[in-house]
């Protein structure tokens, strides 16, 4: 008997309005882990406009120049997962992958999961001459340069990839919309990002046509994934969906919840006497992990926790922080608390363990004694 070959949906939405490349991704996650999209799915789009999108889980007003985006008319958005910040633009391709957590095809285990939908990103490339290849945890490089930037999320019963091909790369644009303690600092920024990204236009000398690439990453998608995708439109639920995001996507609420979060202790100063506010930070593989602290002698009595570092699901960050209020660094049992969490809530942290968080804080509480 002839197994039958899954069919998925193709979503390509051109010239797409910029917030709509960060909506769309959400909405179609949610819809597809409550039946209002049948079939997972893979969306390609690209914006109209540059945008600055920051992580799910990063404090904006400390990582973006907000009067330079205002200024040149770049508006600022926050994604529903984690990662750093970065500058989007029509000189990239985005492809999501969304598939509900059920799946046979795309795996659950975070490793394997980037190992399986990335591969055909790389494969892509290689069709255009360009030597790329996938290296853990989420990127795609050549010649130790990354030439994709990819993330995973899980939205309720959904998983996602999001991730690009970058076409050409705005680098000075980029450490303009940065906030750096000075212009000298953000000279090393542009030379990192030289130093640290590539494009098919740095590699080749030029952007092979956008539908060409289209066209092979469908190809590489459906040999890798035994799959036959079908070019369709959203279900008129999913589309409501995104109507209703976007209004969220276009409030403070949405874009300064971590602040908001935090409020009382980024506020706050060095408190005389036994309790202290502090600041740690900590680069894990993953990703930079950032905290603010305030500590009572030995004991952990408030916390938030930003960065550019990945946890999924994203939403748990809060209630993490939560379950460290109280704890006494003395106990010396910091690391196996964090690690009973992220195991009793089911989190991966890619790049990341529970010894790197307990290291930010950690970090913290030793700039104490420097104050």
């Amino acid at each position: 008997m002839n197994q039958t070959i899954p069919e998925w949906d193709l979503i390509i939405l051109r010239e797409n309005d910029s917030l709509n490349t960060q909506v769309v991704w959400h909405a179609a996650a949610l819809a597809r882990s409550r039946g209002i999209q049948t079939r997972d799915l893979i969306i390609i789009d690209w914006p109209t406009d540059p945008i600055v999108v920051c992580g799910f889980h990063q404090v904006i007003e400390r990582v973006v120049d907000i009067d330079y985006c205002k200024k040149h008319g770049i508006p600022i958005s926050r994604r529903a997962c984690g990662g750093g910040t970065v500058l989007l633009d029509s000189n990239q391709l985005f492809y999501n992958i969304i598939s509900h957590i059920d799946s046979t095809i795309i795996p659950r285990n975070i490793t394997k999961f980037f190992e399986r939908t990335l591969e055909p990103v790389a494969q892509t490339y290689r069709h255009f001459g360009i030597d790329a290849e996938y290296k853990p945890v989420n990127d795609i490089i050549v010649k130790n340069r990354k030439i994709s930037g990819n993330g995973a999320g899980l939205l309720e019963n959904a998983q996602i990839l999001v991730g690009n091909f970058i076409l050409d790369f705005p680098r000075k644009e980029m450490a303009q919309i940065l906030k750096v303690p000075n212009e000298k600092f953000r000279d090393k920024v542009i030379k990192s990002l030289e130093a640290g990204i590539s494009s098919f236009q740095d590699e080749l000398g030029y952007i092979p046509p956008r539908d060409s690439i289209i066209k092979e990453y469908i190809k590489q998608i459906e040999t890798a994934f035994n799959i036959r995708l079908v070019e369709t439109q959203f279900k008129p639920g999913t589309l409501e969906l995104i109507e209703d995001l976007r209004k969220t996507y276009l409030t403070d609420d949405w874009l300064y919840q971590v602040k908001a979060r935090g409020k009382q202790l980024i506020s706050k100063v060095k408190i005389h006497g036994s309790a202290h506010v502090v600041e740690g930070m900590y680069k894990s593989m993953g990703g930079l992990i950032t905290v603010i602290c305030e500590f009572n002698d030995t004991i952990l009595t408030d916390i938030l926790i930003s960065g550019d570092f990945w946890i999924i699901p994203d939403t748990v960050l809060p209630k993490l922080e939560k379950s460290l209020l109280n704890h006494d660094l003395k106990k010396g049992d910091l690391i196996d608390q964090i690690g009973s969490f992220l195991d009793d809530n089911e989190c991966e942290t890619p790049g990341t363990t529970a010894s790197d968080l307990a290291q930010a804080i950690q970090n913290a509480f030793d700039s104490i004694s420097k104050l």
